[in-house]
């Protein structure tokens, strides 16, 4: 901001003085009165609100928000994953849609607390309004250190109940899987074109995804090409490992991951002349879609058409049921494994950033699973509750 000129100006049909400048980030004429018809001491107010400004103190203007909205999308375009240049654009917009900002400064804490009830109100989860706070502070952090605000505002505390559900869904159960599978002619019924290809490429997705505890986006990038984008199989050593280049990776790093004997075992069943291109292929309508909310959207069908509920939201007074997802199938995957390894080697299966997350979600999450394994490695059922409470004579 060092190269801010405030000038003294003078109106027409007005006696007093008016200071003014121009914003060096957005090009806008901003001025005020001085207060004062004397030229000199119009010229003294003027020097010191020029020296406010350039400190960056509360005196300065913001810059407008739709050229910092712009500013920043443009500054992160070449330096952040799409999928988190998506959640950016969704939090402006929910921004926009709410507190309609028409500058920085806009952006106080009594609104950001208001924002936050307004989201909390219309139905977003705690989880989902706490990104959107951290995406908007990364933003205006950024806007600080550019120079279009003076400082970022503070952001209220967002309260949490410590018995708030954790997973919005749940895991998947082994007889539930066989109905999801079961009720795939259902949504692919053979009158469809194509419907024994939708069938068959279906269920090996849901195999795939059972077995591997991939997110559907990483299973439906999943290749067998070496030298191809996105995350790749590879058969070439004595194990079968994922190789996952930063830009596919949610941690954004390069990573070689290992997978379950179980789900190494469903991709070496793939003849190896037909170990090319993508592993999954799921044909949707006339041929193989590659869209996540369109296979995740037949993949809700199915569990809907399989009768599995996984949880239930509020719609007013209404429960709207949440039918069985490809994410739950990822839940099935780390609650299964989670009664079998540690949380480290669990971390890795998951393939979590952080053990915190791993140790968060699955571990210890089933107490009934885990008192069981328990009791099948001692061979001591004492635990077990009797189904009739003996009466006392």
């Amino acid at each position: 901001m060092d190269d801010i000129n405030v000038i003294v100006v003078r109106r027409k049909q007005k006696r007093q003085l008016f200071l003014r400048y121009t914003c060096p980030i957005t090009g806008q004429r901003i001025a005020r009165s001085s207060g004062t018809t004397d030229p000199k001491q119009a010229r003294k107010l003027a020097g010191e609100w020029e020296a406010e400004l350039r400190a960056g103190k509360p005196g300065a203007k913001s810059a407008k928000w739709s050229a910092f909205r712009e500013a920043f999308e443009d500054h992160a375009s070449v330096r952040l994953r799409e999928t988190t240049l998506n959640k950016i654009c969704s939090m402006f917009n929910v921004v926009e849609d709410l507190m309609a900002p028409d500058s920085l400064r806009r952006i106080s804490p009594r609104r950001l607390d208001l924002l936050q009830k307004r989201l909390l109100a219309g139905g977003r989860s705690a989880a989902t309004v706490a990104s959107h706070c951290r995406h908007l502070k990364r933003a205006l952090n950024w806007a600080q250190e550019q120079g279009m605000i003076s400082s970022v505002p503070k952001f209220p505390k967002l309260n949490q109940a410590r018995k708030a559900k954790q997973m919005k869904g749940r895991a998947v159960t082994g007889e539930e899987f066989d109905r999801l599978l079961a009720a795939v002619s259902i949504v692919f019924p053979d009158t469809r074109p194509n419907a024994q290809q939708s069938q068959l490429s279906m269920m090996f997705l849901l195999q795939g995804l059972w077995l591997s505890g991939l997110r559907l986006g990483e299973a439906l990038g999943l290749t067998w090409d070496q030298w191809a984008d996105g995350i790749r199989v590879d058969v070439s050593g004595k194990f079968v490992k994922l190789l996952i280049p930063a830009e596919a990776e949610k941690g954004g790093r390069d990573r070689i991951y290992p997978v379950t004997p179980d789900f190494a075992e469903f991709l070496l069943a793939v003849p190896e002349d037909q170990r090319t291109g993508y592993v999954f292929n799921v044909v949707l309508g006339k041929g193989v879609s590659r869209r996540v909310d369109s296979v995740s959207s037949k993949i809700i069908d199915i569990g809907k058409a399989a009768g599995i509920k996984v949880d239930e939201r509020r719609q007013g007074k209404e429960s709207i049921p949440v039918w069985a997802s490809a994410h739950d199938l990822r839940r099935a995957f780390g609650t299964r494994w989670s009664q079998k390894v540690t949380a480290m080697i669990l971390k890795e299966l998951m393939r979590h950033a952080s053990v915190t997350t791993t140790e968060t979600y699955y571990v210890d999450s089933d107490a009934d699973a885990t008192a069981a394994m328990l009791a099948a490695i001692t061979g001591n059922t004492a635990n077990e509750v009797p189904l009739e409470v003996p009466r006392k004579n």
